[in-house]
């Protein structure tokens, strides 16, 4: 129930917005043409007026920024973005800041829709994301210099640890009311009662947890201000909102054991400001040794230190403590709470990027907004009709195609077929005209890499125009312009060193982001706005071996990835992108996975819920994201090794050695479509409508595609 009052709230606010957003341009078109017809000089002094407004940072009435709008479309959204660009250039000033939040966010301007086709709001995601990245490059110069440090070495000698980590430890003691703990000893698997859990998980717990949290607040600061203020600046944080506490049990500790609201550690938190390195390490001695030497009213229950992995790409880093004070004026208290030790230089770019973070989680209550409100699907997936419309080996006239090792796909707007063969060739096919429209050559060193790396071309929209990327070397992918006769867009162009490889590509569904799996090792995200720089990079926990097949699946909005651990292993890892945390899951019932490619990993729609597996003797698995548990045993007809899943609309799409093509329904996990093939798939693609099915793989056919009959 946390989960469902947050996303409550966000409808409540997503429906008020549309309701606005309607009753605005209403208004705005009634007044609009009612002072073009009667007075156009007034339109373009309401303009006139709104561009001073905005110049100087002075207050307005929403009504007459609709009205500027209509009398010039561009004119009105250069006056917007230019003043964001300026109110959230460093440095942010608190003023200005203010009005911008006070008077423009709230507007309905930012659902309209400009000349280029795109939303005013896209354009202020695209200004905050930017000003972020260079925020993050920033802080991350900070960090490249203080390696140069001579106390460098003493701050890589502060390891973490924990010996706490949750409230209801019995060193500390809260949340163990018979009124919370009974709920969890009701041993009952109905859903009711699941959810009856979550609510006193969510609300009666986190309200216990407040009140002990308000009751020791002021206490705690002004111990830690009294033993900490001559080593930095001491400021007291106010407590945790109980909203950010939902989210946390949402998103951050959802597979944790009840109750999940005993993991959160930071309520009552300070920190400590430090101007310069030698002071940071004075300033977590001096702690240290209070802790140690402290009878009763302060043990240490964790540390984390930001400084020691090199590779996290996220800009800011500081060193978090976590204490166990018991008062000394509420003795029947102890609790976990957090002090923050910062230096100054991170500390002003944290307040700078958190209001552009701010923004940018807005990003999808905007896209809500305007979204049409989905409707029930009446197409029954049992009730489609799969009929072939393509095939490789006779279709294609003007050019000889091979076994198709790699990836293939249809567009369903343009009715294109990519594919990669096993002539190392990236080849478009127009399927109508039945001839090749586009050929590029794939510049592998070897045929093992080919193999590894046959499956990155993507169809994306960029500048609301379609594209296809493609990787064409090891250490390089490409994109073109398909209306552009396709001709590169150099600006999109990845190239690392050429000692480099990119083992696996995808991109999220927006096509704003690709990840790729670099030499074996790291995980890496990109934005495609600035694709020479790296957003995200996580060092993977285990080399991942070599795979034949593709064994990385991104989920639709980029929160989740699963990579199959490679030939003839059993198991597969799945990351949590944001956090950066990944968790190593070993098959039950799949064995040792295949000599190919070992198990396959497949999110269910795309979405970040369930993933399907599959692996050798025609069986596969379904795993819950969240509980990071296999929840469902399956297996086709065929007791082939699974080469290929892919999932759209409520349906998975199975490929095997068999040579057989399965189709599911997700919803009640019946086969519902079976088809013998003569080629042996490694590949399988829907479209996103579901439109097309494309199958390709080792001789046979090569290259099969079926159109469905509805969708």
């Amino acid at each position: 129930m946390g989960s469902t009052d947050s996303k409550q709230k966000l409808g409540e606010r997503v429906i008020a917005a549309r309701r606005k957003l309607e009753d605005d341009m209403k208004l705005q078109s009634e007044r609009a043409e009612d002072l073009m017809a009667k007075s156009p000089k007034t339109m373009k002094f309401i303009l006139s007026s709104i561009e001073s407004s905005f110049e100087n940072y002075a207050p307005f009435l929403e009504p007459t920024l609709l009205i500027a709008w209509k009398a010039d479309k561009d004119k009105c959204k250069n006056i917007v973005v230019n003043a964001c660009k300026k109110v959230l250039s460093a440095p942010i000033m608190p003023d200005e800041y203010d009005w911008f939040k006070q008077y423009v966010i709230p507007s309905s301007i930012w659902m309209f829709k400009s000349k280029d086709d795109r939303f005013m709001f896209e354009d202020l995601m695209d200004i905050a994301q930017n000003m972020s990245l260079n925020i993050i490059q920033s802080m991350d110069s900070v960090y490249a210099h203080l390696k140069k440090h001579e106390k460098w070495n003493q701050l890589m000698a502060i390891k973490e640890e924990t010996s706490v980590s949750r409230q209801d430890d019995k060193k500390v003691g809260l949340l163990q009311d018979k009124g919370i703990m009974d709920v969890a000893d009701i041993k009952d698997d109905d859903e009711k009662m699941a959810q009856l859990q979550t609510f006193i998980d969510s609300h009666a717990a986190i309200n216990a947890l407040t009140v002990s949290a308000k009751t020791i607040d002021r206490e705690f600061q002004n111990y830690v201000k009294t033993m900490m203020g001559r080593y930095g600046t001491f400021k007291a944080a106010p407590m945790k909102k109980v909203e950010r506490c939902l989210s946390k049990l949402e998103n951050d500790y959802a597979s944790e054991q009840y109750p999940k609201s005993a993991k959160l550690l930071d309520l009552v938190r300070c920190s400590v400001t430090f101007n310069t390195l030698e002071q940071l390490i004075q300033g977590f001695d001096a702690i240290k040794t209070h802790v140690d030497s402290s009878q009763q009213s302060m043990k240490l229950a964790r540390v984390k230190n930001g400084f020691l992995d090199p590779d996290y790409v996220g800009g800011y880093r500081d060193i978090k403590i976590n204490v166990i004070f018991h008062s000394a004026m509420h003795p029947e208290i102890k609790m976990i709470c957090e002090i923050q030790l910062i230096l100054s230089q991170f500390l002003h770019e944290k307040k700078r990027i958190h209001k552009l973070y701010s923004i940018v989680r807005e990003e999808t209550y905007f896209q809500m907004v305007v979204s049409t409100p989905k409707t029930a699907k009446t197409t029954d997936v049992k009730q489609l009709k799969f009929e072939p419309v393509f095939d490789a080996r006779t279709d294609v006239k003007d050019a000889s195609v091979s076994s198709v090792r790699g990836k293939c796909s249809v567009d369903s707007a343009s009715g294109l077929l990519a594919l990669e063969d096993n002539n190392k060739n990236f080849l478009v096919y127009n399927m109508d005209k039945k001839k090749v429209v586009f050929q590029h050559a794939l510049s592998f060193t070897n045929w093992s890499e080919f193999q590894r790396q046959g499956y990155s071309h993507e169809w994306i929209e960029w500048g609301g125009k379609k594209h296809v990327s493609v990787q064409t070397e090891q250490h390089i992918i490409r994109t073109f312009a398909v209306d552009g006769g396709f001709s590169e867009i150099e600006s999109l162009r990845i190239s690392l060193p050429d000692t480099d490889e990119i083992n696996y590509c995808a991109f999220d569904k927006k096509s704003k982001r690709i990840f790729m799996v670099r030499n074996k090792s790291t995980l890496e995200e990109r934005s495609l706005k600035t694709v020479k720089n790296v957003t995200k990079s996580i060092k993977l926990d285990q080399e991942i071996a070599t795979s034949n097949l593709n064994p990385l699946s991104l989920s639709v909005d980029g929160a989740w990835c699963a990579i199959g651990g490679g030939k003839n292993k059993n198991y597969f890892y799945l990351i949590d992108v944001a956090k950066g945390t990944q968790y190593k899951l070993v098959t039950t019932t799949l064995g040792q996975g295949h000599t190919m490619g070992g198990v396959i990993p497949c999110f269910i729609n795309g979405e970040s819920n369930f993933v399907a597996v599959g692996g050798a003797g025609g069986k596969f698995e379904i795993w819950d994201v969240k509980t990071r548990k296999a929840c469902k045993f399956l297996a086709c007809t065929k007791e082939g090794s699974i080469n290929c899943l892919s999932s759209k609309n409520n349906i998975l799409a199975i490929g095997n050695t068999k040579k057989t093509l399965n189709l599911w329904d997700v919803r009640d996990w019946q086969m519902f479509y079976e088809k013998e093939t003569k080629v042996e798939p490694t590949s399988i693609h829907l479209s996103e409508d579901s439109k097309y099915l494309t199958v390709s793989g080792w001789n046979g056919e090569k290259c099969l595609v079926f159109k469905t009959n509805s969708v």
